[in-house]
């Protein structure tokens, strides 16, 4: 034990950290500081920048004054609200009271959703707010109702009342250069009836500094206090604190100022959005050494390597990463525990969550750690045989605190090494003597975030070291303290402060507004609040300076308003207010109490309407993500509808007219080729390809496989051998199966979820008429131009896609947040191993089922060495080309394996039904191929009705169950089929089975999308699609081995006379030959096919059983829900 307690101290020494080093980082931070807020154009700004959020609050904030209690029922109550929480009998009355909020989901609306959609969205939600305040608080609906806006969004910001958004580099789908405040407005007008209010935005903010806003608002200080700065730590890291504009950049001062009386120039302080956490604070954490390998490891695999250092060391989910980075090392280097025996959430990436490493800790009423730490990490995951113990329970909890200190150290020394650089902490040689030390003043900083106040001991080992930095810093006569105090919800709290702080601004009736404001600063405006004279903003000053004015008893009593700016006035001095807040997560364990929640978190579809754009943020409105206009994507989409218009075709001209090309060469037992090379091939390159174009993005991987298509056409239609011919289909494979699946991606990146059903729908029009069209000329081209022409038509069509594609897709498609890789550098990351293992997996599994003994059996074994050794791959893979928890899980695990069971139905069933035709009822390949005709047209008008039909109920499950039942009935009926029954017959068998399809293909396929986030939809569709591809080749592979092996038995049980010999091998040959032969064989040869062909249905029909299993257990969302 004492062994293992000396190596585990020994592994954590890259993270210790003590007060004599948090002291020295704080005074290379100081410096480190002053330099990013006099040069750095990214960070120090007074226009807010900051990262994404998850949440959409919407409520209406009353601001009580200084001197007003509210009452409820005519008396005040006890309880008060003091810095954001609740205390009894605390220092004072409350300062203001959030009426009513509710709150939305935000953050798939913002992966999944164009500018248009999502500010539709958010704008039918501030109406049901809005409709709900009418209907409490009587407001009048014939006056503009101000709005205070809080965003999380990166923006710059030159006016109080707008805002510019810029590039996030999160994998949101809005883009940049958005006028935020004119898209609230369009978007509220959208939803707004005519008895309801229009909202005017009178004030827009960044989140950390709506924070320090709503803070100092608060904030009971007394004399010896001061409100200093607004801090967040919780999904980010931030902090935004008033700075003298002579430390700034030129670049980034206003253009005027308002000055107080007795100040200079150089005494006004703005507020300034430090964005502290990203690169320009490496420097000196590098410097003392405090990034370990850990950390870098974590940074490497970020979505911006080297974007946010002190972020991913003290916030976030980086938090819980970085333990589970740690804990795997630990395990497997200092413990020795096998890799492999290991939870399998240890090895995937957030797969230990920084909520779960917040509260492991033993404690009074907590459960045991080790207990808590078996629930959240299954020892069943990895292989038998290992289980946690107390000690590695404690390791984990020592790992976590480690973390949690060397935050705690960061966040301390970076906080006062920013009150240093507002001149708020002195320097030490400007400080009294030591015995002559003054009475100590308190600076007080509001924090929020879920990681600072539950994470481990977070808050109480921040203020330690605060006070110890100090201490170090004055040899223990600090003329000041810096004290941390809680401010939860500012951001929606400061959204509403905001507003009549605005609104003052404007009204000439503010008598104690001396100065003239300009109104489009925000800068100004806060700094006529935050002077270098007195206490910093006590509630007073900053009363009297931005809030000022009778508060009005009743909200209801209000007189109708005509005209914006007397209605604005109005609202300014009643001094209530509405609020939006586009917020980050405040972290693990914190909840934040509401007035009501949504239980409705379906957004609104885009409106596909090609207008001009109010904003002029963009040329015109567009429903497309990616900012594509609905001219490029009309391009783009009508490509890749003809694209899989031709490869459908490609595709059942083979299905009809295999048994003409087979014949041609003579070599009727290799007509599964035909088709298996081409699967094969697509199955194993699909992945690699979706996998490239999340590197490379989608354009270059998608122009490549298009090329290969071409010319693997134009081989197929010069082949001069049957092996030639397989080759040619085998590139062929590559080529159409890469841009079927590439123009499935790209499809997904440019249209939003809850319309890609329609658009799905439109690729099934194409499916259903490029496979009629094939089944039905395949047949006739083979009988009366010859089956080369099946191939060279297709020629012309390919190139003219080609070019369309290379004018037309953006090059930048798929590339997340502006980091486009190299060739070389994706081969680096690409999973090769992966991929080879899975091609030789797949392969050896296929010539094993088509090949005859004894080849069999070493294709098998060779299967039986390969996948395993493929899956073991994959857990280890940086970018598994299929990632494992996609098969391991429901729903996806159903999903998945149930198109896959799918697809070997369909394709067992398209590559045997013609041989019914020509074998049993002795048709020609034309009018075996006219008959496929039926089967394409369902399929084709039932996938085109599901797409529809999911798009307009948001419903996902119907789909697949009746896809799946679908199946069964179709095998179940083509299993009892008889020759002697009528044509129609015949037909009426195919259309469960085909219906089937078109229920479950597209049903499966969107209830997968549906599930992930936008960014994710590359990797997904291309799982699916090998699977699916899997189960096509399978569907080929084994109901040809099924069929041949049943026929032969047959052909022995049946056939007799003198000629059988000649007559079985005749017939195994060619199928064309059973017309010829003479009328008491031919019949025997006709039976052979009859009942063969029944056993292969029948087998088919145990399979849809299997399939149905895996469907009607699934519980899916509806369509837009929260993923």
């Amino acid at each position: 034990m004492a062994s293992l307690n000396s190596s585990l101290e020994e592994f954590l020494s890259p993270l210790s950290i003590n007060s004599n080093v948090v002291h020295e980082l704080s005074r290379e931070f100081t410096e480190t500081f002053r330099r990013l807020s006099a040069e750095s154009l990214d960070q120090f700004l007074p226009t807010p920048i900051s990262d994404g959020g998850t949440n959409l609050r919407v409520g209406f904030v009353e601001l009580l004054g200084a001197a007003q209690e509210r009452k409820v029922n005519g008396s005040t109550p006890d309880v008060k609200l003091v810095n954001g929480d609740i205390h009894p009998d605390d220092q004072g009355p409350p300062r203001l009271q959030r009426l009513l909020e509710r709150s939305w989901p935000i953050q798939e609306h913002l992966k999944n959703e164009n500018p248009e959609s999502l500010f539709s969205w958010i704008g039918q939600n501030v109406a049901v707010v809005v409709q709900e305040g009418l209907d409490r608080f009587s407001l009048p609906p014939d006056v503009d109702l101000p709005m205070g806006v809080t965003f999380s969004f990166p923006m710059v910001q030159r006016s109080l009342s707008e805002a510019t958004l810029m590039a996030m580099g999160k994998g949101f789908a809005i883009t940049s250069d958005l006028n935020l405040g004119k898209h609230l407005l369009n978007g509220y007008d959208k939803h707004r009836k005519p008895d309801m209010p229009r909202i005017k935005i009178a004030a827009i903010a960044n989140d950390s500094v709506a924070t320090l806003v709503s803070f100092i608002y608060q904030f009971q200080a007394n004399a010896s206090q001061k409100a200093v700065m607004g801090l967040i730590v919780g999904t980010g890291c931030n902090a935004t604190i008033p700075l003298k504009l002579s430390s700034l950049h030129e670049s980034k001062r206003p253009d005027s100022v308002s000055v107080l009386p007795g100040q200079e120039g150089v005494d006004v302080r703005i507020a300034v959005n430090t964005e502290w956490s990203i690169n320009g604070s490496a420097a000196p954490l590098r410097k003392l050494g405090l990034i370990s390998k850990w950390d870098e490891q974590l940074d490497a695999a970020g979505e911006k390597p080297g974007f946010q250092p002190l972020e991913y060391m003290t916030a976030g989910r980086y938090l819980g990463e970085l333990g589970r980075i740690m804990c795997l090392e630990y395990l497997t280097t200092v413990v020795g525990l096998p890799p492999r025996s290991l939870p399998a959430k240890l090895y995937q990436r957030f797969g230990l969550t920084t909520t779960f490493l917040s509260h492991f800790r033993p404690g009074p009423g907590k459960r045991p750690i080790l207990e808590q730490l078996r629930e959240e990490l299954p020892e069943g995951d990895g292989q038998a045989g290992f289980q946690w113990t107390e000690e590695l329970a404690e390791a984990l909890h020592s790992i976590a605190r480690a973390i949690e200190i060397r935050a705690a150290g960061i966040i301390a020394a970076a906080t006062v090494a920013l009150l240093a650089c507002a001149e708020e902490i002195p320097a030490k040689a400007s400080g009294p003597a030591n015995g002559d030390t003054p009475p100590s003043r308190e600076l007080v900083a509001g924090y929020t975030g879920g990681c600072i106040a539950y994470f481990q001991d977070y808050l109480a080992d921040c203020q330690s070291f605060l006070d110890q930095i100090l201490d170090i810093e004055f040899d223990g006569h600090a003329p000041v303290r810096v004290l941390l105090k809680p401010c939860h919800d500012g951001g929606i709290t400061g959204a509403g402060i905001l507003v009549p702080a605005a609104l003052a601004s404007h009204s000439k009736r503010d008598q104690d507004i001396e100065d003239a404001t300009e109104a489009s600063d925000l800068d100004l405006l806060l700094s006529r609040s935050v002077s270098s004279g007195g206490p910093m903003l006590e509630p007073e000053s900053f009363e009297h300076s931005m809030l000022r004015g009778p508060r009005k008893s009743g909200l209801g009593n209000r007189g109708p308003r005509r005209g914006s700016s007397t209605s604005s006035h109005d609202y300014c001095r009643a001094s209530v207010s509405s609020a939006v807040i586009f917020e980050e997560e405040e972290g693990p364990g914190l909840e934040t109490p509401r007035a009501g929640r949504s239980d409705d978190d379906e957004s609104e579809a885009p409106d596909p309407a090609d207008t001009a754009d109010d904003a002029g943020s963009m040329s015109l409105k567009t429903p497309y993500l990616g900012g594509v206009s609905v001219y490029r994507f009309w391009l783009v989409f009508s490509g890749i509808l003809a694209t899989n218009f031709i490869a459908c075709f490609d595709g059942t001209i083979m299905a009809s007219s295999h048994p003409v090309i087979t014949s041609y060469f003579n070599s009727s037992n290799s007509a599964s080729w035909l088709s298996t090379a081409f699967l094969l091939t697509s199955t194993s390159f699909q992945p690699l390809l979706g996998r490239l174009s999340d590197s490379l993005g989608r354009k270059p991987p998608y122009i490549m496989t298009m090329t290969i298509f071409l010319f693997a056409t134009v081989w197929c239609a010069l082949a001069q051998s049957m092996t030639s011919f397989i080759l040619a289909r085998a590139l062929c494979g590559l080529g159409a199966g890469g841009m079927m699946t590439l123009g499935s991606i790209i499809i997904s990146d440019l249209v939003p979820i809850e319309i890609r059903g329609a658009y799905q729908s439109y690729l099934n029009v194409t499916f259903g008429i490029g496979s009629m069209l094939g089944a039905a000329l395949g047949g006739a081209m083979a009988d009366h131009l010859g089956w080369r022409w099946e191939f060279g038509v297709q020629v012309p069509f390919i190139l003219l896609c080609l070019v369309l594609a290379i004018y037309a897709v953006p090059g930048d498609l798929g590339i997340y947040d502006n980091r486009k890789e190299g060739f070389l550098e994706a081969m680096r990351a690409f999973d090769f191993k992966g991929s080879i293992l899975m091609a030789v997996s797949a392969t050896f599994l296929i010539l094993g089922l088509v090949r005859s003994h004894p080849f069999v059996i070493t294709s098998l074994v060779i299967f039986a060495v390969c996948f395993p050794l493929f899956l073991y791959v994959e857990t280890l893979a940086t970018r598994p080309i299929m990632p494992l928890h996609l098969v391991r899980k429901s729903p996806h695990m159903n999903l998945i394996f149930g198109n896959f069971i799918g697809a070997i139905l369909m394709n067992a069933i398209l590559f045997n039904i013609p041989l019914y035709f020509q074998g049993v009822l002795l048709t020609t390949a034309t009018t075996s191929g006219l008959r496929l005709v039926v089967p394409s047209a369902v399929a084709s008008t039932t996938g085109v009705a599901t797409g529809f039909l999911i798009s307009w109920t948001r419903r996902l499950k119907w789909a697949p169950v009746l896809g799946a039942s679908g199946f069964l009935a179709g095998t179940l009926a083509l299993s009892g089929m008889q020759r002697t029954w009528p044509e129609w017959a015949f037909l009426l068998c195919l259309v469960p089975s085909s219906a089937g399809q078109g229920f479950q293909f597209p049903g499966t396929f969107l209830a997968l999308l549906a599930l992930w986030e936008q960014r994710s939809q590359a990797v997904v569709t291309s799982t699916l699609i090998l699977w699916r591809s899997l189960g096509m080749v399978l569907g080929v592979a084994s109901s040809s081995l099924v069929l041949q092996n049943a026929f032969y038995r047959y052909l022995e049980a049946y056939v007799s006379g003198p000629d059988r010999d000649a007559v079985i091998e005749r017939a195994r040959g060619s199928v064309e030959a059973v017309r010829d032969l003479e009328p008491v064989y031919r019949e025997q040869v006709v039976r052979s096919y009859e009942s063969a062909l029944g056993l292969t249905f029948l087998c088919c029909a145990v399979l849809a059983v299997i399939n149905l299993l895996l469907i009607v257990p699934v519980k899916l969302p509806r369509l837009g829900s929260k993923k």
